[in-house]
């Protein structure tokens, strides 16, 4: 009869705990960078509008207190990313891939945020040139 592998009940918690803290901080992540999203779509009306530059610096000012408030949970969550990824190999598939994917949606808020940011850059220089 061949030998029955087990995981321990103990490293099932560690994954688990892990796991939850990991999928939460990306989560939470993901929220603070869809208010970054709008806030660079306001600034987007704002320059379409020809708003002054001291609205538009607020709504800069917003998108940076967003930005540092997702530094500082990347700081509290910094050993769990590094347990998660010396622990990896031993990780269930369900959890990685449901980690992926969060992470996933947190990089797909980004990449609309850049486009946006792009955007807003094109339409500022372009009215820039016609001041």
């Amino acid at each position: 009869m061949a030998p029955v592998l087990s995981t321990p009940p103990e490293h099932c918690k560690v994954e688990q705990e892990l796991f939850q803290r990991l999928n939460g901080l990306y989560e939470e992540q993901r929220q603070i960078y869809c208010q970054v999203l709008e806030l660079s779509r306001q600034q987007g009306e704002l320059v379409r509008k020809g708003s002054s530059l001291s609205d538009i610096r607020q709504i800069l000012q917003k998108k940076n207190v967003c930005l540092e408030i997702i530094k500082r949970l990347e700081l509290t969550e910094r050993s769990a990313k590094m347990q998660w990824e010396m622990g990896k190999p031993k990780w269930s598939a369900i959890n990685q891939a449901n980690l992926n994917v969060t992470l996933e949606k947190v990089g797909s808020v980004i990449e609309e945020i850049l486009l946006c940011e792009e955007k807003n850059d094109q339409e500022f220089i372009q009215q820039m040139r016609t001041m």
